[in-house]
């Protein structure tokens, strides 16, 4: 027989106060640009973060004079701290509709302070590519 209160665990992470985040950036026929920061998650104190999708796509829309490699990078970096490649979507011809497209799902627990930052460029001179740079995560209390 038992006295007192009932033994409760902590709630699971989705039941800790979770809030819906999405970071995205997609453009059509962009030019040709230096690497360029398109969108920054950084894991609040006292939260954690799961991440439940995560694409990186990149295509080339018109042929470039000269070709470089347009491409979609996703960094990440633990507690702030070198930034490291997570996921790269590249091209390396210049046909036109070539594409190059990562999808991850369920993939990764973020800790606070913890960054994710999504960048696109192309080393071309003249045409165009389309990017697309997608995460879907849901932070909840640590």
């Amino acid at each position: 027989m038992r006295t007192g209160q009932p033994i409760t665990g902590r709630p699971a992470w989705y039941d800790r106060n979770p809030t819906t985040i999405r970071k995205y950036y997609n453009v059509n026929a962009q030019a040709p640009h230096s690497d360029t920061q398109q969108w920054t998650y950084t894991v609040p104190a006292g939260r954690k973060t799961f991440i439940e999708y995560i694409q990186a796509k990149v295509r080339r829309a018109t042929a470039a004079t000269t070709a470089g490699r347009p491409r979609c990078t996703i960094s990440y970096a633990p507690g702030g701290s070198g930034l490291d490649i997570f996921m790269r979507a590249a091209i390396n011809s210049n046909n036109v509709g070539d594409c190059d497209h990562i999808i991850l799902g369920q993939n990764m627990v973020l800790l606070p302070g913890d960054i994710v930052t999504g960048f696109t460029g192309d080393d071309s001179t003249g045409g165009t590519a389309d990017y697309n740079l997608n995460m879907k995560i849901i932070e909840f209390d640590a």
